[in-house]
Protein backbone atom coordinates (compact mmCIF):
# COMPACT_ATOMS: atom_id res chain seq x y z
CA UNK A 1 0.00 0.00 0.00
CA UNK A 2 1.58 3.17 -1.15
CA UNK A 3 1.70 6.15 1.30
CA UNK A 4 -0.08 8.83 -0.68
CA UNK A 5 -2.88 6.32 -0.46
CA UNK A 6 -2.98 5.32 3.15
CA UNK A 7 -1.88 8.93 4.64
CA UNK A 8 -2.99 11.80 3.07
CA UNK A 9 -2.56 13.42 -0.40
CA UNK A 10 0.37 16.10 -0.35
CA UNK A 11 -0.09 19.46 -2.61
CA UNK A 12 2.05 21.88 -2.85
CA UNK A 13 0.49 25.23 -3.22
CA UNK A 14 -0.34 27.90 -2.06
CA UNK A 15 -3.72 28.05 -0.06
CA UNK A 16 -5.69 31.49 -0.25
CA UNK A 17 -9.12 32.12 1.37
CA UNK A 18 -11.82 34.43 1.74
CA UNK A 19 -14.82 34.47 3.18
CA UNK A 20 -17.36 37.26 3.87
CA UNK A 21 -18.34 38.04 6.96
CA UNK A 22 -22.23 37.46 6.44
CA UNK A 23 -21.54 33.91 4.70
CA UNK A 24 -19.57 32.99 7.33
CA UNK A 25 -22.63 33.93 10.08
CA UNK A 26 -25.45 32.13 7.76
CA UNK A 27 -22.89 29.02 7.76
CA UNK A 28 -22.48 29.27 11.41
CA UNK A 29 -26.02 29.41 11.51
CA UNK A 30 -26.55 26.07 9.58
CA UNK A 31 -23.84 24.17 11.19
CA UNK A 32 -25.68 24.97 14.27
CA UNK A 33 -28.90 23.60 13.18
CA UNK A 34 -27.41 20.38 11.79
CA UNK A 35 -24.65 19.52 14.46
CA UNK A 36 -24.10 15.81 15.55
CA UNK A 37 -25.38 14.35 19.11
CA UNK A 38 -21.27 13.61 19.20
CA UNK A 39 -20.72 17.99 18.12
CA UNK A 40 -23.24 19.00 20.82
CA UNK A 41 -21.58 17.47 23.73
CA UNK A 42 -17.64 18.92 22.66
CA UNK A 43 -16.62 21.27 24.92
CA UNK A 44 -13.18 23.45 24.61
CA UNK A 45 -11.03 21.06 26.33
CA UNK A 46 -11.88 19.21 22.88
CA UNK A 47 -10.47 21.41 20.70
CA UNK A 48 -7.53 22.44 22.91
CA UNK A 49 -6.75 18.75 23.73
CA UNK A 50 -6.69 17.82 19.58
CA UNK A 51 -4.78 21.18 19.01
CA UNK A 52 -2.25 20.20 21.69
CA UNK A 53 -2.06 16.73 19.88
CA UNK A 54 -1.50 18.17 16.59
CA UNK A 55 1.37 20.10 18.24
CA UNK A 56 3.10 17.44 19.68
CA UNK A 57 3.23 15.36 16.64
CA UNK A 58 4.83 18.27 14.53
CA UNK A 59 7.19 19.20 17.47
CA UNK A 60 8.53 16.03 16.73
CA UNK A 61 8.27 16.08 12.98
CA UNK A 62 10.45 19.32 13.08
CA UNK A 63 12.94 18.18 15.96
CA UNK A 64 13.13 14.75 13.54
CA UNK A 65 12.40 12.61 16.15
CA UNK A 66 10.36 10.72 13.61
CA UNK A 67 9.55 7.68 15.18
CA UNK A 68 7.79 9.41 18.37
CA UNK A 69 6.03 11.19 15.31
CA UNK A 70 4.75 8.01 14.14
CA UNK A 71 3.67 6.45 17.71
CA UNK A 72 0.82 9.14 18.23
CA UNK A 73 -0.97 8.01 14.45
CA UNK A 74 -3.33 5.51 14.43
CA UNK A 75 -5.65 4.40 11.57
CA UNK A 76 -9.16 3.72 12.08
CA UNK A 77 -10.62 2.76 8.64
CA UNK A 78 -10.77 -0.92 8.51
CA UNK A 79 -12.50 -0.92 11.79
CA UNK A 80 -16.44 -1.64 11.76
CA UNK A 81 -16.92 0.94 14.78
CA UNK A 82 -13.52 3.34 13.80
CA UNK A 83 -11.79 1.53 16.76
CA UNK A 84 -7.55 3.20 16.34
CA UNK A 85 -5.24 0.71 15.34
CA UNK A 86 -1.76 1.24 15.41
CA UNK A 87 0.42 0.87 12.28
CA UNK A 88 1.63 -2.21 11.17
CA UNK A 89 5.92 -2.29 10.32
CA UNK A 90 5.57 -1.60 6.46
CA UNK A 91 2.57 1.46 7.18
CA UNK A 92 5.29 2.96 9.50
CA UNK A 93 8.03 2.52 7.51
CA UNK A 94 6.39 4.52 4.61
CA UNK A 95 5.50 7.05 7.31
CA UNK A 96 8.90 7.59 8.33
CA UNK A 97 10.26 7.38 4.75
CA UNK A 98 7.86 10.15 3.83
CA UNK A 99 8.64 12.66 7.09
CA UNK A 100 12.52 12.21 6.14
CA UNK A 101 11.99 13.34 2.83
CA UNK A 102 10.04 16.76 3.61
CA UNK A 103 11.53 19.33 5.29
CA UNK A 104 9.54 21.37 7.22
CA UNK A 105 10.00 25.08 8.36
CA UNK A 106 6.90 25.26 9.97
CA UNK A 107 2.68 24.56 9.98
CA UNK A 108 -0.63 26.01 11.33
CA UNK A 109 -4.00 24.52 11.59
CA UNK A 110 -6.46 25.51 8.93
CA UNK A 111 -9.65 24.52 9.99
CA UNK A 112 -11.19 21.57 12.35
CA UNK A 113 -14.15 19.76 12.05
CA UNK A 114 -16.30 17.63 14.33
CA UNK A 115 -18.60 14.99 13.46
CA UNK A 116 -18.29 11.79 15.11
CA UNK A 117 -15.63 10.33 17.57
CA UNK A 118 -14.79 8.15 14.97
CA UNK A 119 -14.70 10.73 11.94
CA UNK A 120 -13.47 14.01 12.86
CA UNK A 121 -10.64 15.90 10.27
CA UNK A 122 -8.11 18.87 10.56
CA UNK A 123 -6.25 20.08 7.54
CA UNK A 124 -3.12 21.50 8.44
CA UNK A 125 -0.92 23.61 6.13
CA UNK A 126 2.70 22.45 6.20
CA UNK A 127 5.51 24.74 5.73
CA UNK A 128 8.25 23.46 3.42
CA UNK A 129 10.11 26.35 2.51
CA UNK A 130 9.17 30.40 4.32
CA UNK A 131 8.90 32.50 1.43
CA UNK A 132 11.85 34.91 0.42
CA UNK A 133 12.83 36.88 -2.59
CA UNK A 134 9.89 37.82 -3.80
CA UNK A 135 8.88 34.03 -3.35
CA UNK A 136 5.90 32.86 -2.30
CA UNK A 137 5.98 30.01 0.74
CA UNK A 138 6.28 26.09 -0.80
CA UNK A 139 3.06 24.65 1.34
CA UNK A 140 1.39 21.55 1.32
CA UNK A 141 -1.58 19.98 3.11
CA UNK A 142 -1.97 17.15 5.69
CA UNK A 143 -5.08 16.03 6.49
CA UNK A 144 -5.65 14.15 10.02
CA UNK A 145 -9.03 12.25 11.76
CA UNK A 146 -8.44 12.77 15.49
CA UNK A 147 -11.07 9.91 17.21
CA UNK A 148 -12.55 10.23 20.57
CA UNK A 149 -11.54 6.56 21.84
CA UNK A 150 -11.39 5.47 25.18
CA UNK A 151 -11.69 9.14 27.10
CA UNK A 152 -8.73 10.56 24.94
CA UNK A 153 -8.13 11.99 21.65
CA UNK A 154 -5.88 10.41 19.41
CA UNK A 155 -4.60 10.83 15.71
CA UNK A 156 -5.47 8.39 12.93
CA UNK A 157 -4.94 9.29 9.22
CA UNK A 158 -6.78 9.72 6.35
CA UNK A 159 -7.48 6.57 3.89
CA UNK A 160 -7.94 7.98 0.61
CA UNK A 161 -7.86 4.83 -1.20
CA UNK A 162 -9.99 3.19 0.93
CA UNK A 163 -12.44 6.27 0.76
CA UNK A 164 -12.46 8.83 3.74
CA UNK A 165 -14.11 11.62 2.71
CA UNK A 166 -13.40 15.15 3.16
CA UNK A 167 -16.11 16.49 6.13
CA UNK A 168 -14.75 20.04 4.38
CA UNK A 169 -15.36 23.38 6.25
Amino acid sequence: MKIHHLLFPLWMGIIICSVSACADKNKKSSEEQTQTEFEQTLEAKDTIAVKELIDQFFTYVKNKQTDEAILMLYRNDQTEDGTPVSLNNEEMAEVRAMFESIPMAGYEIAYMKFSEYYANEVQCNVIIREAGDGIPPVTTKIFFKPVFYLGNWVLCLTNTEYGDKSLGR
